[in-house]
């Protein structure tokens, strides 16, 4: 394939979340093109669980929900979820529309990083705010990732191993907060950052999803924080 993208995407299932690829043409193309998009779908361990393709006018934009496809995802931390590697015949974005209750986030395909590269997510913490944080692996190897969080002077760091092929993912607060000897973050509207950093030459991606509770659950506010 000539021009081709591939990107990789974090996605979930019900209950928590519905996921949509979408495949948004670049630039100008010939009358009458088609895009072919390739997706395999790979459990939160790296299992292979699906691999389909889809093919549509190259002047549109390709909407593909997901849900039909993400029924054998394993559950990690409450969620279904897993690694989509989507691969498309032209030069074209990928994106990911996230649903999440009643709220809408369209996410861009996350960066991959690898050796001495790292990824950052600015936040809040306190407030009512809680943090997922969803790390892919790209690799065909297991991946050891350091996970720092930097907030006033405290810069906490903890190590996660990923699936190859496979993603990890972590409740900031409850999981890795919780063993760390400070809780001045309690207080709320603290500012602060979290870093991904390979620990070798294997390509990973982070996702961050904010939850802003509410004294109805129902009601609680999600959003997907982007990654630079």
């Amino acid at each position: 394939m000539n021009n081709q993208t591939t990107d990789h995407l974090w996605i979930s299932g019900p209950p928590f979340c519905s996921s949509t690829l979408l495949v948004a043409p670049i630039g100008a193309v010939e009358a009458g093109a088609t895009t072919v998009s390739v997706c395999k779908i790979f459990d939160v361990d790296g299992e292979a669980l699906d691999i389909f393709e889809v093919e549509f006018p190259a002047h549109e934009v390709g909407v593909i929900e997901l849900e039909p496809f993400l029924a054998g995802l394993k559950m990690q931390g409450g969620l279904s979820q897993g690694h989509m590697i989507v691969t498309s015949s032209r030069n074209v974005r990928h994106f990911c529309r996230q649903q999440i209750g009643e709220h809408f986030d369209i996410v861009s395909a996350p960066k991959l990083i690898a050796g001495r590269e790292s990824s950052f997510v600015p936040l809040i913490l306190g407030g009512s705010r809680d943090h997922l944080v969803s790390i892919l692996n790209a690799a065909d190897e297991i991946a050891q990732v350091a996970v720092r969080l930097f907030y006033g002077a405290r810069s906490p760091e903890w190590t996660l191993s990923v699936p190859a092929r496979g993603c990890s993912t972590v409740a900031l607060e409850e999981e890795l907060l919780a063993d760390f000897d400070d809780s001045s973050w309690r207080k709320g509207a603290v500012q602060g950052y979290i870093r991904v950093s390979p620990k070798s030459s294997v390509r990973v991606a982070m996702q961050v999803i904010e939850r802003m509770a509410t004294q109805d659950a129902v009601s609680d506010q999600y959003r997907c924080l982007l990654s630079w």
